[in-house]
């Protein structure tokens, strides 16, 4: 697929006719797909008269054929009703999460996050899979219409693109997208930036960078001793 996307970007150099955007956007995505692990930190700010912000840093293994991801997160989120912060970590089936709104017993750095052992775990299970979509590294490709999408701007390995929204239903669509991608030497995204207007009509902007591309360090279970029950935490009421 490298040497795909390699040959696709040396015609486009050799010709007047810009690169097909669509098979550019889809060829980073299928190395992104190839490599195995990545460590990532992305950070989404929405401008404007409800101003929010999220944060997410650490590493993310990846396996294909339907193998289990491995990660270790820390994030940050900021909105006008709270500020949260949480390290999620996950092994093979196992996750374990740090969070303030959980109060730990003393000792315990962590919380497992068995569905069935506290009513808390649910809920915070679904935020933590919402997030993942937002700091995912093929994340920066969401929101961009495959049928208006054009690269505007080309300079070495730098690549500007511009698109309409994607319709949602209703009738509402997304504005248009502003999409800045930047790759390293084996077409592997290092730096991704993305301006788009949000749902509720603000400005939303996502800088995204990665590194240690099939290199980053392994995800390591915490030790037992550290890892409290969930039925021991105590969780705060939203």
């Amino acid at each position: 697929m490298r040497l795909a996307l390699s040959l696709l970007l040396v015609l486009t150099a050799c010709s007047a006719t810009p690169a097909d955007p669509v098979a550019l956007l889809d060829g980073w995505r299928d190395v992104i797909g190839e490599q195995k692990s990545v460590r990532l930190d992305v950070k989404i700010d929405v401008e404007g008269k409800d101003p929010r912000k999220q944060a997410y840093a650490g590493v993310v293994h990846f396996n294909g054929m339907g193998g289990t991801p491995q990660r270790d997160v820390t994030a940050h989120i900021e909105n006008r009703y709270r500020t949260t912060d949480y390290r999620s970590v996950s092994v093979q089936h196992d996750d374990y999460l740090s969070h303030s709104d959980l109060t730990l017993p003393p000792g315990k750095a962590f919380s497992g996050m068995g569905l069935n052992d506290a009513p808390w775990v649910g809920p915070l299970s679904v935020e933590l899979s919402l997030a993942r979509q937002q700091y995912e590294p093929d994340a920066v490709f969401t929101g961009i219409d495959r049928k208006t999408v054009r690269l505007v701007e080309h300079d070495g390995d730098r690549y500007v693109f511009a698109a309409g929204g994607v319709p949602h239903s209703g009738g509402y669509t997304k504005g248009d997208v502003r999409l800045v991608v930047e790759v390293d030497d084996e077409d592997r995204v290092v730096r991704a930036e993305r301006s788009t207007p949000s749902v509720d009509g603000q400005t939303e902007r996502l800088t995204a960078v990665y590194s240690q591309w099939g290199t980053a360090p392994d995800v390591l279970r915490p030790p037992q001793e550290v890892v409290a029950k969930p039925k021991d935490v105590a969780a705060q009421r939203r």
